[in-house]
């Protein structure tokens, strides 16, 4: 049986200048559906959903929503029709509690038009356990757990009558099971009448979760598409090519020679630990925020301070006090936040790559910069990424965000790096530069670099990964070769009142 057509999108075209960023963009959702928009970096979903919510202007073509012409209507107006755009970033305010945040905008108001603080609190409870988010109203926003804040965000969108949802990458950082959780929620809402547009770039969760796949190429919306069952299939409509994921060869052995070994090394949120990593080797670490695997990358990189241990580089042991005691050792680190911690957005990529040689490669006489040396590193690692821009002095927040990634990975790698650590590398890019630049890792490591690579998405993981190491509570409690490994079964380990313990002469379990 057929749902009834909620939204109706006919013939919308939106330029930007001289950029054509819709083409004639046709588009039906169905009532209480979870609809997907997938596509690469710039190839228009969120021009589309922004044209949808009334945040830009469309400059031709019409809107319908529930049998009415909305194409005039402002933002406001569609707000209180029950469109709302839930953002990636969630436009939550941290300094306020639960309660201050739902009703912002809405307050509950007494006789004399002041706030009425006692019923807004009552009213708040009332509408997290209507819609199951087991929280304090008085809760400040700030000491959420990231996926309580992603949900608070849709429900703020719900209080204030939203009935129809448009969430644009709403799991970004989020770990898998946060991922579940928050899909469980939008499910239940979906099942009472709230429709959907998901924007995502994880292929598994669209897969998963969606009623409807809509794929957005270069400015064109195709038509609902159906029979989409794989990854592969997805990725190659996305992609407008035949997309093959990248996955670690069978039977790969590393070398035998230990890169790095770390001996009771111990650091803040990291209790004492063993580990190493072989040359040529991809480790893949698992744990949530504070579990001990990114405080032991940080460790490495000279950003969170040792307290005791040994680290040992081809044998012998050295100290990281800081970033430039690791770049000499040649460990470099890509932090997971690509914008606060990765690029200066309003500099041009030869200057970011230049960054991390500052005090190496590009050092001249009297303390001035070679800057030939610094555009011949950034043509190279431009070709060699195969990063999209005009040049190499492009402002590096007018890039997408797939090719923005591969700056910093740009920055890093020109340092030539022997242990590269990876934090979250693939986190809201396209498929096409993500499987890029899990690529270009399978090439290093099988040229002799090794790799860390820290991710929330098991799937992708399991799939570049030679071993996996599995933290919790600031404890090791996995170490294993990647052989026969699920997602599950990494989740079961990392969840588990036991570990397991393996090498490839030995493999046991073990209590804690």
């Amino acid at each position: 049986m057929e749902r009834e057509i909620i939204l109706e999108v006919r013939n919308v075209t939106k330029t930007f200048g001289s950029t054509i960023a819709l083409t004639g963009a046709n588009l039906k959702v169905e009532r209480g559906a979870i609809h997907s928009l997938v596509g690469r970096n710039g190839a228009g979903k969120s021009t589309l959903v922004n044209v949808i919510s009334g945040v830009i202007e469309a400059d031709d073509g019409t809107i319908h929503y529930e049998g009415t012409d909305v194409t005039a209507m402002s933002l406001r107006e569609r707000q209180v029709l029950g469109i709302r755009l839930v953002t990636q970033h969630a436009s939550i305010v941290p300094d306020l509690d639960v309660a201050e945040n739902i009703s912002m905008g809405l307050w509950t108001k007494n006789k004399l038009r002041l706030v009425d603080w006692k019923r807004m609190y009552e009213k708040a409870g009332e509408v997290l356990e209507e819609f199951g988010l087991s929280i304090n109203p008085r809760k400040l926003v700030r000491n959420l757990t990231p996926v309580e804040k992603r949900k608070l965000n849709i429900i703020r969108a719900l209080f204030g009558g939203g009935k129809f949802i448009i969430l644009d990458e709403p799991t970004t950082s989020l770990s898998s099971e946060d991922r579940d959780n928050l899909f469980y929620f939008v499910r239940s809402q979906a099942e009472k009448g709230i429709t959907f547009i998901l924007i995502s770039h994880y292929l598994e969760e669209i897969l998963r979760v969606s009623n409807e796949i809509t794929v957005v190429r270069d400015g064109i919306v195709s038509a609902n598409m159906g029979g989409i069952d794989t990854h592969d299939k997805l990725a190659s409509l996305i992609a407008g090519e035949n997309v093959e994921l990248v996955r670690r060869d069978p039977g790969k052995n590393p070398a035998a020679d230990v890169l790095l070994k770390c001996e009771g090394v111990s650091a803040a949120f990291l209790q004492p630990a063993d580990t190493k990593v072989h040359k040529g080797e991809i480790v893949g670490y698992v744990g949530f925020p504070g579990s001990g695997a990114r405080e032991m990358c940080c460790l490495l990189y000279g950003l969170n301070p040792k307290h005791s241990g040994v680290i040992r580089i081809d044998g012998k042991p050295v100290e990281i006090k800081n970033v430039g005691d690791a770049l000499k050792n040649g460990i470099c680190y890509i932090p997971n936040d690509r914008h606060t911690d990765g690029i200066v957005g309003i500099m041009p990529i030869d200057e970011n790559i230049g960054l991390s040689n500052i005090r190496s490669k590009l050092k001249g006489f009297f303390g001035f910069l070679n800057l030939k040396k610094e555009r011949d590193i950034a043509l190279r690692m431009v070709e060699t990424l195969k990063i999209k821009t005009p040049s190499v002095r492009t402002l590096v927040n007018k890039l997408s965000g797939g090719n923005q990634q591969k700056v910093v990975l740009a920055k890093m790698l020109s340092c030539d790096p022997r242990l590269f650590i990876l934090d979250e590398p693939t986190v809201g890019i396209d498929i096409k530069s993500r499987e890029e630049i899990l690529g270009l890792i399978k090439e290093l490591t099988n040229g002799g670099m090794s790799v860390i690579y820290l991710t929330n998405d098991y799937g992708e993981l399991l799939r570049i990964a030679d071993r996996v190491v599995i933290f919790n509570r600031g404890h090791i409690v996995g170490d294993m070769d990647n052989v026969g490994l699920t997602p599950e079964r990494v989740i079961e380990i990392r969840d588990g009142e036991n570990f397991l313990s393996a090498d490839n002469d030995n493999k046991k379990e073990m209590a804690v």
